[in-house]
């Protein structure tokens, strides 16, 4: 394993747009985060690039950095990291948005702007659980990354596969959550986040019980939690053990399918699921092991970056944009 020597920029800050909430931290040349802290997201686009100005240029104060310190700015959806216009943001209500140039214009500081997910995955196979495994040697400013499946299991479902110390495909690359899949129960073909994303869990657990009888915990938007099903399914309730399993099912058919693309790199879930434990990891790997055949099962484990891997993951990337701009 071999480690970047040591850098010029000791320093980034990194800005994860959320569909709720936005996450901005400074991005040590460790991944370690210095002043994390979060603000809901303005659905406006044009109040949410004031915040990000504001914030960053706070950040850059209390820091005591120069305004030269590139700042990482990540977003979901259908992004076209060329051009930096996200051509379709479902949960944000955008559509073909030049988010690149509408930062420049209120932003001093060297921008890079990049896909949620895609950040993330860099983040996790560079300074998470991609540590336990072999890493591509970095340079000066660039960690060394693993090889490695990033799926984090939220609002809804994406992937990211690094390999070869970079991000793989193009801006279509990873977008499982819009497959259709089977469902094992119903044999119903269905899109795998209608199934198997933390919201699907929650809602098709609700669907299923008497409320009055079963009371969920809800998440602020007043859904029901998918953590709340696991909780359920560790302690024997068939109905929530039945929706896990569902969900792990339909999901293992495209991990499965994944691997016998990219091959036997190890799988990394993320987003509240990945704290479910066994029930969830196992279920999951079993799944994928049965539909392998011969191939190898690869190694399913949970993320260790937590829920910080996209703004980690925005700070990376506005390293790699300097590292770019100036290679010397």
């Amino acid at each position: 394993m071999t480690g970047p020597r040591p850098g010029r920029l000791p320093h980034t800050i990194g800005v994860d747009v959320g569909g709720t909430r936005t996450k901005i931290g400074l991005v040590s040349a460790d991944g370690s985060l210095g002043i994390p802290y979060s603000l809901p997201t303005p659905r406006e686009p044009e109040e949410l690039c004031a915040m990000i100005a504001h914030e960053s240029t706070s950040l850059h104060e209390r820091a005591g950095l120069a305004v030269t310190a590139p700042v990482g700015v990540t977003v979901p959806g259908i992004l076209d990291e060329e051009r930096e216009v996200v051509e379709l943001a479902v949960n944000l209500g955008w559509r073909d948005l030049p988010l690149g140039r509408m930062l420049r214009d209120v932003i001093p500081s060297p921008l890079a702007v990049g896909h949620d997910v895609r950040a993330a995955g860099m983040a996790e196979a560079a300074w998470g659980t991609g540590r336990l495994f072999p890493q591509h040697a970095g340079t000066r400013d660039l960690p060394p990354l693993a090889d490695l499946v990033f799926v984090p299991i939220g609002t809804g479902i994406a992937a990211a596969v690094v390999h070869d110390g970079a991000v793989f495909g193009d801006r279509f690359t990873g977008e499982v959550g819009q497959v259709r899949v089977e469902e094992p129960y119903t044999a119903q073909m269905l899109r795998l986040e209608e199934v198997a994303s933390a919201s699907a869990i929650g809602r098709r657990y609700a669907e299923q019980i008497d409320a009055a009888d079963h009371p969920l915990v809800t998440t602020d938007g007043g859904r029901p939690a998918a953590r709340a099903v696991v909780d359920r399914a560790r302690a024997g309730d068939l109905g929530a053990e039945r929706i896990l399993f569902s969900a792990m099912d339909t999901l293992a058919q495209a991990l499965a399918t994944i691997t016998t693309g990219v091959g036997t790199v190890p799988v990394i879930i993320g987003g509240g699921l990945a704290e479910g434990g066994s029930i969830v990891l196992d279920t999951l790997r079993e799944s994928i092991a049965s539909r392998l055949g011969v191939v190898p099962t690869p190694p399913v484990l949970p993320s260790s970056l937590g829920m910080w891997a996209g703004c980690q993951g925005a700070g990376l990337l506005a390293r790699e944009r300097a590292t770019q701009d100036d290679p010397t």
